[in-house]
């Protein structure tokens, strides 16, 4: 079974350690940049269908981000103790 490519864009975008100082919208709207680059680059989804699909995808990463960081102050804090596990 492969795994969801939003996901696995969400996830490398959150582990990366960008995002740590910077605003969850802005990390909201690169992930969904990129997952909508390779969208666009494996098919075609029509004109009228674009601005209510990206926004269904800022909605996905944010509820993505929510329940990802649950317990953590935000996505620096929640990278910290991932790191702090991991070593």
């Amino acid at each position: 079974m492969t795994e969801d490519p939003l996901y696995q864009i969400f996830i490398e975008h959150l582990h990366s350690g960008l995002y740590d100082t910077l605003p969850v919208e802005q990390f909201v709207h690169d992930v969904v940049e990129f997952y909508w680059t390779t969208l666009l680059r494996s098919g075609h989804v029509p004109h009228r269908l674009r601005e209510p699909l990206r926004l269904d995808l800022a909605q996905d990463v944010q509820d993505m981000v929510k329940a990802k960081t649950y317990g953590h102050y935000g996505i620096a804090e929640y990278n910290r103790t991932r790191r702090k596990k991991i070593s």
